[in-house]
């Protein structure tokens, strides 16, 4: 099945599930409303009769609350079928060539950076965007750090990426999880803020607990039969409830803390359980998640987390709340509950959010493996050895992308890539450049076949002045390539791609300074491309065995002009810059 018709078939199912939703979403609304006006019936026939009131009272109260209850996880439900299919809808998008839908990190571009401006990754329409299929921020950060510095575990991802791109259907619920709007707060929020807030209780809070309704229950009895003095009743009632009042402040800034998290801590809970519907048995992807399956399970933790902000939240209503605090000391246990949870999994919880979002980042990977059967996991060599079959550029469409190979072996280090305008030389930097980011992170590479060294990539490809720091636009990059050179000195093993360097200077300047520039950068031991309109350059090649030379070409024909956008090995010569001239009436 291809992926667009296994997006359709899923598109089918959830509009079945969203007709089926919302049934029972307007059928639990109608049984809310008759169990709420059931209830006020009551409550009006037993009044002044207190055993009867009181009874009625908390029963009716128990369904409503579990009808609402009911109600809202058919919401939910049907909110997850509304998002399913538009998720499926999107990446029908995608392989049609727009993933505009999916944000591209803005947020994390950095001038300053190794490559991340040249390659575009955080810019419209690139490489971030292209991947991205992350949740939360923190996931979002996972997925640009490991673009950005890659990953020494590039096997460990291979696997797991390879064994979610079989398990599709798991990581659409998966998504949907944290995809629906209702949790779109969730999704911008860590745990790690939660867990800062401290709950302490006073020594005295365990045993009062037992006290109050030891203390209020009988007295209630008692003055229902008359046993007891009305007087005497309120003073029971003050002594239960006076300590309990003087936590209320705090404890109402736990209840708002732990409502606000609700919403996170349900995501996580759904995410965990459908690890159960992952029926690979790949050792890595196990070796993830089997700290969310261990014995002191993520799943019944935090389900207990959410029985408790559950309970918090019945006391807000302050028709409920008071009586259960005058008889059972309700806001005293639940901080002792919460006290408890946090004191045993503080440093697990934390550890749970990091796996979720490491998996968001694996699934990432695995979307975009499903949606191109024909991408390949990079190999790595220990040798300085670079060799791309078939390569193309990932954000071209296969009907516009040209496949084109790049061999480098242990002894050359240096191509200078020549060719007119338009060619296709600024493409082919891209494709190389992009190659070592997905394959130093550890995902699918579009390529027949890619082996190639670890070592890091460094670029300069796209340079300008800054008025605001006064920097002129040659001034900038030299700045950028003393930022290479010092990574050099630093003894780090790097691939340089560079565009058309020293543009800034005259001819005489640029040919000299280049030459030298890129000797340099030979003895100190880089490797990497030059694209360039200098011929001169390519004379490099037959004074050092390090350097070789590549083009793209043109092909003019009559009035017409044509590319093939094929590398070739050798120096281009023909240019077009004269024609394209003339074409636009530029000159005579």
């Amino acid at each position: 099945m291809s992926p667009t018709d296994f997006y359709q078939n899923r598109i089918v199912f959830a509009e079945g599930e969203i007709n089926l939703a919302r049934k029972k979403v307007q059928l639990y609304t109608f049984l809310r409303l008759l169990v709420f006006v059931a209830l006020g019936v009551s409550l009006y026939f037993s009044w002044g009769i207190a055993s009867l009131f009181f009874t009625v009272f908390f029963i009716g109260m128990a369904i409503f609350l579990r009808m609402v209850s009911i109600s809202v996880d058919a919401k939910l439900k049907l909110e997850k079928a509304k998002e399913l299919k538009n998720i499926n809808e999107s990446e029908i998008s995608v392989l049609n060539g727009d993933w505009s839908m999916f944000d591209r990190g803005a947020e994390f571009q950095n001038g300053q950076h190794a490559f991340s401006n040249d390659l575009d990754v955080f810019a419209n329409k690139g490489i971030f965007g292209f991947l991205n299929r992350t949740i939360t921020a923190r996931g979002k950060k996972a997925l640009a750090d490991l673009l950005l510095n890659g990953t020494n575990e590039t096997t460990q991802n291979n696997a797991i990426i390879e064994a979610l791109s079989k398990e599709m259907e798991w990581t659409q619920t998966f998504r949907v999880s944290g995809s629906i709007t209702s949790r779109e707060e969730a999704t911008r929020l860590s745990v790690e803020q939660l867990l800062k807030t401290e709950v302490k209780n006073p020594s005295w809070v365990k045993w009062f607990c037992f006290v109050v309704p030891i203390l209020t229950i009988p007295s209630l009895v008692l003055y229902q039969l008359d046993l007891m003095s009305g007087l005497a009743f309120t003073g029971v009632l003050l002594v239960a409830v006076l300590p309990i009042m003087s936590l209320l402040k705090f404890t109402n800034l736990i209840a708002s803390d732990l409502g606000k998290y609700e919403p996170k801590i349900g995501m996580m809970l759904d995410q965990i359980q459908s690890l159960e519907q992952i029926s690979s048995n790949d050792p890595k992807l196990l070796e993830v998640i089997s700290v969310l399956r261990g014995a002191n399970s993520a799943e019944s933790e935090l389900k207990k987390w959410l029985q408790i902000n559950k309970r918090f939240e019945v006391r807000m209503n302050i028709l409920v709340g008071i009586p259960l605090n005058i008889f059972f000391a309700w806001d005293l246990w639940q901080r002792l509950a919460i006290q408890k949870w946090t004191d045993k999994n503080r440093i697990a919880l934390a550890k749970w959010e990091q796996i979720l979002s490491e998996l968001e980042v694996y699934i990432s990977g695995a979307n975009l493996r499903f949606n191109y059967p024909q991408t390949v996991f990079a190999s790595f060599s220990e040798q300085n050895e670079l060799e791309f079959r078939k390569m193309t550029h990932p954000l071209l469409s296969s009907i516009k992308a040209v496949s084109n190979d790049l061999q480098m072996d242990d002894q050359n280090q240096f191509m200078i890539l020549t060719g007119p305008n338009m060619a296709g030389k600024s493409t082919y930097l891209r494709a190389v450049g992009l190659i070592f980011v997905m394959a130093n992170a550890g995902f699918p590479v579009f390529a027949e076949s890619v082996k190639l060294p670890r070592m890091k990539l460094y670029s300069s490809m796209r340079t300008s002045d800054d008025l605001s720091n006064e920097s002129s636009y040659f001034h900038a990059e030299l700045t950028r390539l003393k930022f290479i050179m010092q990574a050099l000195e630093q003894e780090q093993k790097i691939f340089i791609l560079l565009d058309e360097i020293l543009k800034g200077t005259n001819s005489k300047d640029k040919e000299e300074g280049s030459k030298k520039f890129l000797e340099k950068l030979q003895r100190m031991g880089a490797k990497g491309i030059i694209a360039t309109h200098d011929l001169s350059l390519c004379e490099l090649s037959k004074e050092h065995a390090a350097f070789s030379n590549g083009y793209f070409d043109s092909i003019i024909e009559e009035e017409n002009l044509y590319f093939d956008y094929t590398w070739r090995k050798g120096v281009c010569q023909n240019m077009n810059a004269s024609f394209l001239l003339k074409q636009m009436n530029l000159v005579d």
